[in-house]
């Protein structure tokens, strides 16, 4: 969560010691029969001992049945064997203590059984700043299983407690049992005072209704928004989403947005796992030079995530090259992988930057004719009719197919090209065990003391990345939209600042987001909120990009009929902030001052010109996301 945005938390100092007490609650929780037990079964014992000494010191009152009944009658605390008080042995007289003690153990498992669940309830109802996980499965597990270790997560399903019986309860979770599509079920689970909802339920319509209750429910919040993330089981219909929730004024207590594991899995492999280019951070130096060759790359198995990659790929090398710049070479197998590939390329503009090769095979595994293709760059292989693959990516659905398609890979890439020149990554669902049994490169420099792996990775050419665990949890800031657009504006304002002749930290909006305050952050997030006013006062609409879309551009006309719009959104921001006219600006204090505070006839040309570049570089910001604007008046 961004600065400025962080609503009143539990300070630090406070938090440790609230933590420790709630673990000691939880063993105890947890142990309570278990002590119960312990106790009961010492305080019965030394009661057998104790009373057995005293009836035998007095032969007329000496039987076992008194001995046995009066040890039992400790646990209620009766003291009938001590009216005539005097000195008793000492097993007798700590079990006179310690047998209530068990008694109250046995009374609170018994109590804290009855009304664990209630109890559960009502802590998630009154909690503050959590989290809420919807739904079941092996998503909502990769993600409860890493946020539950420093943030408080409430869980809603249906089955929450199957899911996680009180044997393996995290430390920081809370369930609540239910169906989270209900509002009174996401009520009890304090989402009107969370911090994140994530909605993972299967299908994409019962997240966007966990959403509409979601809002529903926060509809009051004033310090911060409510971050909801609806998962999407179908890829394509993100751009759709967004777009037609970009397309609406973004409301001020609630933020949407959309995301699909096999998206984030793509950018965490390629994190893990990127290619040369790409691990070279071009972003840091200059751009690609023009007769780059760049090693070819393999993805195997079109599934969710292997689309994702091939897309990331495609838009990353286009980040890097540039238009003008040489292709990428990626080859791609899969049971339908011309069909698929076809209607990818229908769909995404950034497959025209890579040579996108499909080969239909029976199980989406490597080929020696995906080995043998010519580079069209560059250096041959050995053999002279292809080169060895930098990366083979393999991504089918089912593990064990992808695990043998990766050993079958890379027995093949070795096998023609030797050991050391490609790297097989096989993609699996959650860490298990296949890493570690396995190994890692990274295995040889352990200590002798660390257990070998099981299996040999063929001289490291196999890993494995586990998808969940890798791309789990969201990065908020990462996958707000609207966080990121607003990012985008600041970046291209400061550029253009840059170009007037302005200097960095010349003034307070002349600086890097990271150290922008939050006052002005904020203002380019209601920047940003405002595209749907704009759209909707020029009759336009955000779609996602096809392949033969043209590049959209506001033409003068429009520009002209848009700045005022503008102009009066960024004057009613600023006065909700305290600012008032004023010959010089004047950003602290209680009275701000700022000299464009005024309608558009009485601005200076240079601060129209500042509001028109808001509406001409919209159309980039946008198709940044893969969105794009089209005219509703004019045929596409």
């Amino acid at each position: 969560m961004t600065p400025g945005r962080q609503g009143h938390r539990p300070h630090p100092a406070t938090a440790a010691p609230l933590a420790l007490a709630g673990r000691l609650a939880r063993w105890l929780r947890h142990h309570l029969l278990a002590v119960f037990a312990v106790l009961g079964i010492v305080a019965f014992t030394l009661g057998l001992i104790g009373a057995y000494r005293k009836f035998h010191a007095d032969p007329h009152t000496f039987s076992w049945p008194n001995v046995v009944f009066f040890a039992a009658t400790l646990f209620i605390a009766d003291g009938t064997i001590f009216q005539d008080l005097g000195h008793y042995p000492l097993s007798l007289e700590i079990a006179r203590f310690l047998a209530p003690i068990a008694t109250a153990v046995g009374v609170a498992d018994a109590v804290s059984t009855v009304f664990a669940q209630r109890f559960e309830r009502f802590r998630a109802r009154r909690a503050r700043y959590h989290v809420v996980v919807c739904g079941s499965g092996p998503t909502v597990t990769a993600l409860i299983d890493r946020l539950s270790r420093s943030r408080r997560v409430v869980l809603v399903a249906e089955d929450a407690e199957r899911e996680y019986p009180d044997a393996e309860l995290p430390p920081g979770l809370l369930r609540v049992v239910g169906d989270p599509v209900e509002p009174l079920v996401l009520a009890q689970a304090g989402v009107a005072r969370a911090d994140v909802v994530y909605g993972c339920l299967p299908d994409t319509s019962s997240n966007l209704a966990i959403a509409l209750a979601a809002r529903r429910l926060a509809a009051s919040r004033a310090d911060q928004p409510l971050r909801c993330l609806a998962q999407v089981g179908d890829l394509a219909l993100i751009p759709h989403l967004r777009a037609r929730r970009i397309g609406l004024s973004d409301d001020t207590g609630f933020r949407l947005d959309f995301f699909a594991v096999e998206v984030l899995g793509a950018h965490a492999m390629l994190a893990r796992h990127p290619p040369s280019w790409l691990a070279a951070d071009p972003t840091a130096g200059p751009p690609a030079p023009p007769g780059l060759a760049p090693a070819p790359l393999m993805v195997l198995g079109l599934s969710g995530l292997g689309r994702a990659l091939v897309l990331e790929l495609a838009r990353r090398w286009s980040s890097y090259t540039g238009p003008s710049g040489p292709l990428l070479p990626v080859a791609v197998s899969d049971p339908a992988a011309t069909a698929q590939l076809a209607a990818l390329r229908a769909r995404e503009p950034a497959l025209a930057h890579i040579h996108l090769t499909g080969h239909d095979t029976p199980h989406g595994e490597l080929t020696s004719a995906m080995l043998t293709t010519p580079r069209q760059d560059g250096p041959d292989g050995p053999d002279g009719v292809g080169a060895p693959p930098e990366f083979v990516y393999v991504c089918p659905d089912d593990e064990e197919q992808a695990l043998l398609c990766g050993l079958d890979a890379a027995q093949l890439v070795n096998d023609r090209f030797g050991v050391g020149h490609s790297t097989v990554v096989v993609c699996t669902d959650r860490q298990l065990s296949l890493q570690d049994v396995f190994g890692q490169p990274e295995s040889a420099r352990l200590t002798p003391t660390t257990p070998r792996p099981l299996l040999e990775d063929l001289q490291g050419g196999v890993r494995f990345f586990a998808v969940k665990d890798e791309a789990l949890p969201i990065d908020l800031g990462d996958t707000d939209l609207m966080e990121r657009f607003a990012q985008a504006t600041h970046a291209r304002f400061v550029a253009a600042e840059l170009a007037r002749g302005a200097a960095l930290h010349s003034r307070r909006s002349m600086v890097p987001w990271d150290e922008l305050p939050d006052d002005l952050r904020d203002s380019n997030r209601d920047q940003v909120a405002g595209f749907g006013e704009i759209l909707r006062a020029q009759n336009l609409m955000l779609l996602p990009a096809g392949a033969a879309d043209t590049d959209f551009a506001f033409t003068e006309a429009e520009i002209e009929h848009l700045a005022p719009l503008e102009h009066q959104r960024w004057l009613r921001e600023r006065t909700a902030e305290g600012y008032r006219l004023g010959p010089v600006r004047q950003d602290s204090g209680s009275d701000r001052r700022h000299p464009a505070m005024v309608g558009w006839d009485a601005l200076t040309d240079v601060d129209r010109d500042r509001d028109r570049e808001v509406i001409r570089t919209m159309p980039m910001i946008l198709a940044e996301a893969g969105l794009r604007i089209v005219r509703l008046d004019e045929p596409t």
